[in-house]
């Protein structure tokens, strides 16, 4: 018995001892990479400027997988195929919180509201505006940069960095971003030469990289096309969506991530990256499909790498993954009745001129921003690297369609139909002043009610003349005033998680200037949940998995995200990272001090 008490001792010892060597190489191997072989140490070597702000300071950086939701999220997790976020999350790094995502689920008003703290003008991803008749697409460049104009509070990301996004907040160095497609200004300094052969071999791994997986996306995407017409015998986008793949699952991912991992170690404050892959092959695919989920896995991978760039940084981050909103499995309306919701509502309005915008989707218009910017970053490329950037841009441009240039749309178009997915708004657009559901009625009686009572319509709401908001559906109706809701029936939303944000959000959504006089939603209509856009997994509207979003976050951080109602409320959450950038630096702040401050 001693003898085995001896041994049992002998063991715990060895463990111990492992334990504490493993920890000490840890340590040792981190401040050996951040002095000498590691990025900031060869980017110091090279003579690549800093940020000023006094690395003491905690920075904050903000990753976004757009379009998972939370439910999703935990899918993924328990079928490995985020295995590096399910790690951090069995490991206490991170903690996962849901959300409640604003109507409307769309990325323009989460970032809107995220880096501005408004995003009362931005009824979608596209809308049309009656008064200045133009019509909005958020991913083309000017109509992006005249809505950031727009914002009046300072921007989140001031002296920071963004790789991906509607809007810049304010960030010196931006990537792929619709309101300004410009190259990171931090390239453009005098190298020496052995600098510009450094990183031409640097950027040849990346280069490198991206061709290996682009021909290993390539060959799937081939096949993935191929089973889908063989299944459904439609040939629609599909040439598109093998672009979009490689676009938006290899080439735009892995360049924003080299991208943020110089910022994180060039110690940049604010940082804030944008991965799209999941929410664009959910919307050609379905969120649950194979696809969607596959994206996962690569974003999974990149946010490895950016995550372990921050831990060698010599600035502390604190580290946020989150979505702006999730996905609805969707039929597209004119797949599921033979014809697009303006044909209908040209037919119903006795041959009025309706013409509807949404032939050309929020995914075209990213492929677009992904090639203008790529096309923009070849410039400060090495060399070597230019022609097939150069030449992989100028491919995605001829194929892709422009913006339709800036028209006056009165002159011969009596109403415009804007589709955002589920949502479509109707315009009347020869009368400049917002229409009511009295006037409405007036103009064109029954065409109401045919709307609520279509299988492909969940729901329809307008103005009232008192100020109020009416929501009529095929079995049901309300009056949503600001202080309660008069229903009488079912509806589609009364079975929601979240039916009185609904009902907010409803009414907020339907009173803003920019939106149609008629909207009419899909989510949860009769024959299930539809889109007005070609697309199988949709967003901008109200059901449970479209504003059921999350956040992971540091455990340090003592802040209930639950009761999050408003994206402005990220605004004024993260904006507390900013008082420690700006302030004058004073004896005793730390990183420990400003974490404090932030929780």
């Amino acid at each position: 018995m001693s003898n085995r008490g001896d041994t049992k001792g002998q063991w715990g010892w060895l463990r111990l001892h492992a334990r504490w060597l493993r920890t000490w190489l840890s340590r040792a191997r981190r401040q050996f990479n951040v002095r000498y072989a590691r990025g900031p140490a060869l980017l110091r070597r090279m003579g690549i400027p800093f940020s000023p702000v006094d690395p003491s300071h905690r920075g904050l950086l903000i990753i976004q997988i757009d379009g998972l939701s939370y439910n999703r999220l935990l899918k993924a997790v328990r079928r490995f195929q985020l295995p590096y976020i399910r790690r951090l999350l069995r490991k206490g790094r991170l903690r996962a919180h849901r959300f409640h995502s604003e109507i409307p689920t769309s990325t323009p008003a989460f970032q809107g509201g995220l880096f501005y703290g408004s995003n009362d003008e931005i009824p979608g991803f596209q809308f049309y505006d009656k008064k200045r008749h133009r019509y909005y697409k958020m991913g083309f460049t000017e109509c992006a940069f005249e809505v950031e104009r727009e914002f009046t509070s300072p921007g989140l990301l001031r002296d920071g960095s963004i790789f991906s996004g509607i809007f810049s907040g304010g960030a010196e160095a931006r990537l792929f971003v619709s309101s300004s497609l410009l190259a990171p200004s931090r390239w453009r300094f005098a190298l020496r030469t052995w600098d510009v052969l450094l990183l031409t071999l640097t950027h040849l791994t990346v280069l490198l990289k991206i061709l290996l997986l682009g021909a290993v996306e390539l060959v799937l995407a081939v096949v993935d096309v191929l089973a889908f017409v063989l299944a459904r015998r439609v040939l629609r986008r599909q040439l598109e969506f093998i672009g979009g793949r490689l676009a938006l699952s290899v080439i735009t991912r892995e360049l924003i991530t080299a991208n943020a991992v110089i910022d994180l170690h060039r110690r940049v404050p604010c940082i804030y990256m944008n991965y799209l892959g999941y929410d664009e092959h959910a919307h050609m695919r379905g969120p649950d499909s194979a696809v969607a989920y596959w994206t996962l896995r690569g974003i999974d991978r990149c946010i490895r790498r950016v995550v372990t760039a921050a831990r060698y940084s010599e600035r502390e981050y604190d580290i946020y993954i989150l979505s702006d909103h999730g996905q609805e499995a969707v039929i597209p309306f004119d797949a599921l009745t033979g014809e697009s919701l303006a044909e209908f509502i040209q037919r119903e309005t006795a041959g009025l001129l309706v013409e509807s915008y949404s032939a050309l989707e929020q995914k075209t218009a990213q492929l677009l921003r992904s090639a203008e910017g790529i096309r923009q970053l070849s410039r400060w490329l090495p060399w070597p690297l230019r022609g097939p950037v150069r030449a992989y841009a100028a491919y995605l441009l001829r194929r892709i369609e422009r913006a339709p240039e800036t028209q006056d749309l009165e002159s011969y178009l009596d109403i415009v139909v804007a589709s955002s997915g589920p949502i479509a708004y109707v315009y009347w657009a020869l009368v400049p002043e917002p229409l009511t559901a009295e006037d409405i009625e007036e103009r064109h009686p029954g065409l109401v009610e045919k709307l609520a009572a279509h299988p492909g319509v969940g729901f329809v709401s307008m103005r009232t003349r008192e100020g109020d908001v009416e929501v009529r559906a095929r079995s049901g109706r309300c009056l949503i005033r600001a202080d309660g809701c008069d229903a009488t029936g079912t509806l589609p939303f009364d079975g929601s998680r979240d039916r009185d944000l609904v009902l907010r959000g409803v009414r907020r959504i339907t009173l803003m200037r920019r939106a149609g006089d008629l909207c009419v939603w899909g989510g949860k209509a009769p024959a299930g949940s539809v889109s007005y856009s070609y697309e199988f997994g949709g967003h901008s509207g109200w059901t449970d998995e479209e504003v059921g979003a999350f956040i992971l976050a540091p455990p340090h951080i003592d802040f209930d995200f639950g009761q999050i109602r408003r994206h402005g409320d990220f605004y004024t959450f993260f904006m507390r990272y900013r008082k420690g950038w700006e302030e004058p630096i004073r004896g005793g702040d730390s990183a420990g001090d400003q974490a404090e401050a932030v929780s």
